[in-house]
Order: C-alpha cells, then sequence, then structure tokens
C-alpha cells in the first residue's frame, strides 16, 4: 500500500512539472512572421544581433528582400533594449527580427569610419523560425512564436 502511495505521488510530481514546463514554454507573447507575409508590414527592415566590436546589430534585409551576407550594414538601434539579445551569442541560433522603424539619419560611431543609419524601433516581429539555444531537443519548443516568458524578459530589462 505504502509503494502505491509513493508511485502516485511521484507520477502527480512528474505531471506537474510537465505541465509547467508546458505552461512556461508554450504560451504565445509574439507570434513570428513568415517570410510572404512580411508585405503586409512595409516599410520595414529584418535586423539580427551581432557581437563583435559594433553596435550589436545589422541590417540583413529590407521590403525588397534579405541582403546576401556580404552586404549586411551595421546599424543603430536607438531604443534596441526592445529587442531580445542573447546571453550567450551563438550565431548559429541568431533570430532574425522584422522591426517598423523611424529613419533618425546618419550618426558618428566610434567603431565606424563611415556614418552609419540610426533608427528607433516603433513595432518589431520575430521573423520564422524562432531558434533557441537550449539543451533540450528542438522539437520541445515551438518555432512559431516567442513566449509570453520571453517577451516578459525583455520588458522587464527596460
Amino acid at each position: 500500500m505504502k509503494k502505491i502511495q509513493v508511485t502516485i505521488i511521484v507520477l502527480i510530481l512528474i505531471i506537474l512539472i510537465i505541465a509547467l514546463f508546458i505552461i512556461m514554454n508554450w504560451i504565445p507573447g509574439k507570434y513570428a512572421i513568415k517570410e510572404n507575409d512580411f508585405i503586409k508590414y512595409e516599410p520595414y527592415i529584418l535586423v539580427q544581433e551581432v557581437h563583435y566590436t559594433g553596435t550589436g546589430w545589422v541590417q540583413v534585409g529590407n521590403e525588397n528582400g534579405y541582403f546576401s551576407p556580404e552586404t549586411y550594414v551595421d546599424i543603430d538601434l536607438v531604443n534596441r533594449t526592445v529587442l531580445p539579445q542573447m546571453g550567450m551569442y551563438d550565431e548559429d541560433y541568431v533570430n532574425t527580427f522584422l522591426c517598423k522603424v523611424e529613419y533618425k539619419g546618419k550618426i558618428e560611431h566610434d567603431a565606424f569610419e563611415n556614418e552609419i543609419d540610426s533608427y528607433y524601433i516603433v513595432e518589431w516581429y520575430p521573423v520564422y523560425p524562432v531558434l533557441r539555444d537550449t539543451i533540450l531537443p528542438d522539437w520541445m519548443y515551438p518555432k512559431a512564436f516567442m513566449t509570453e516568458k520571453e517577451v516578459n524578459e525583455i520588458e522587464d530589462e527596460n
């Protein structure tokens, strides 16, 4: 009888842990936008986080499509903290973000000889698929949206 009670309690705990995992990782916060839907958000720019000396963000595309990697452009995002940033940068898991922006003009930046474009982010959306660097298998996480937890972590930092 005692073994049955212990087994039931262990099963209930396992179910609660699984339910908590699902709640934390499957509640949509911001849905990702697929490339064929970009037209609904014009005008926009596509940006990615980068980790080298510079602004921390590059423009990887616009209304005309994605740029080739050799032509990515360093840009200044005035309110860059509204976008999620990786704790530990891994270029295999860099997400692309579609941003509706206001152009602020060209600015001088210490890391560059030439002036770079500066933008204010009005709205942002992750681009499908949303990538995550986790120890668990990819199939355990949604690719169609950022979770409520991920979006709230961004807002809490601001």
